[in-house]
């Protein structure tokens, strides 16, 4: 059985169980060891998560940049590009078959491996953010592709730091932000990857 069939047979099957269990038979199932889920105030229930407090900081922030910049931006054609590329028909799919050729011959990991982020300045449009007035900053740290933009354990091959830039771009974007005093942020989209 795939694990993950395996997986979505255990959540189905075991209603009952909590979420924290959940996750721990998911990343024991998937990265082959279990990592221990950090204890915090909230409980898997949204009923706990009522109880969340917006912090003082990003409440009185009024505005901030979040950059959702990533390999789907090389081809410059949409998001979700990683996956509307392989569905024949699509806008996506022609495209691609009219710039690079049949995505069997050229696949997303080629895409990725064209994205060299050679202009990347992350200080610089820092400081412009800054200077329009942004409080925080924000970066994509995973789009839907499953690919991580940063040293990842988890990705150990599959990540920026080995392909395509061959950058840690969260460790860029985060040293950025802490040079210009500004909160910082990412966003994992990781949720789609399952579907």
């Amino acid at each position: 059985m795939k694990r993950r069939t395996l997986l979505k047979h255990l959540v189905t099957t075991f209603p009952s169980i909590a979420l924290a269990s959940h996750l721990k038979a998911a990343d024991l199932l998937l990265n082959g060891e279990s990592e221990l889920i950090s204890n915090g105030p909230f409980e898997p229930t949204w009923g706990s998560l009522s109880a969340y407090q917006t912090p003082d900081w990003f409440r009185n922030a009024k505005f901030g940049i979040w950059a959702h910049w990533g390999p789907q931006c090389q081809p410059e054609f949409g998001d979700w590009y990683a996956r509307e590329m392989y569905m024949e028909g699509s806008a996506q799919y022609k495209y691609h078959v009219s710039k690079y050729g049949h995505p069997s011959r050229f696949g997303f990991k080629d895409v990725i491996n064209e994205w060299k982020a050679e202009a990347w300045n992350p200080e610089e449009l820092l400081a412009l953010y800054k200077k329009a007035g942004a409080k925080y900053f924000m970066a994509l740290a995973n789009h839907h592709d499953n690919f991580d933009l940063y040293n990842s354990k988890y990705q150990s091959k599959w990540n920026s730091t080995k392909i395509g830039p061959k950058q840690d771009l969260i460790a860029g974007w985060k040293k950025a932000a802490a040079k210009n005093g500004m909160r910082f942020g990412v966003s994992v989209h990781a949720a789609h990857t399952w579907s």
